[in-house]
């Protein structure tokens, strides 16, 4: 009754409520409120990548939330775990970087990047360079830019997206786009599909 749920027909949920519950989570498995176990391999939506109730895991969650359980980074002030965690990521990264810019989903991970190319641009006097190419039937988020860039129809209904600037290539999906085709003459048509577009 109280809770929007995304990507739900939700005159059907709020007639007739979820169709499942779910009560606890172990490892890769969730159970239901009557008791049902699923193997969950979508891993939460790609956020539960290390199964569910991770004793060391909870441990660590709370211990830092009995320390600093939140400290922004604005203006620059710091904390020192996220430093500690950025130093460890870099130190495993298999290409050389020089720093880690958290974020809290997808979504938020696929805006800030176009954001930082096109700062990026705008300090190189080139403000007008702010075309984004994504891919059709490929997920990149809901908010406004990650969902433009999403070239799924369905997460542009009614939203008004994809924005003027995302232009959409075709999907590398051989089996829909190139059946029959050899993986050489797919790559060729992935390309002139591409080029097609950056000539428009």
């Amino acid at each position: 009754r109280f809770v929007f749920h995304p990507f739900t027909a939700l005159k059907e949920h709020e007639n007739h409520g979820p169709p499942v519950v779910m009560a606890s989570g172990k490892g890769v498995y969730l159970r239901d409120t009557a008791g049902r176990e699923y193997i969950d391999a979508m891993a939460g939506l790609w956020c539960v990548n290390v199964g569910y109730a991770r004793e060391e895991i909870a441990n660590a969650m709370q211990q830092q939330a009995m320390t600093l359980p939140y400290c922004h980074s604005f203006t620059s002030m710091s904390s020192d775990t996220p430093a500690y965690l950025a130093e460890r990521l870099i130190g495993i990264s298999p290409v050389p970087m020089s720093k880690v810019f958290f974020g809290n989903s997808g979504s938020d991970a696929n805006d800030t990047q176009v954001k930082l190319v096109w700062y990026y641009n705008n300090a190189r006097g080139m403000p007008h360079t702010k075309k984004i190419f994504a891919r059709r039937r490929g997920y990149h988020g809901v908010r406004v830019m990650a969902g433009g860039m999403t070239g799924l129809p369905g997460v542009h209904a009614g939203f008004d997206l994809a924005l003027p600037f995302v232009k959409h290539t075709m999907a590398p999906h051989r089996l829909w786009e190139g059946h029959g085709l050899s993986d050489a003459e797919f790559v060729d048509k992935l390309i002139a599909d591409l080029e097609e577009l950056i000539a428009k």
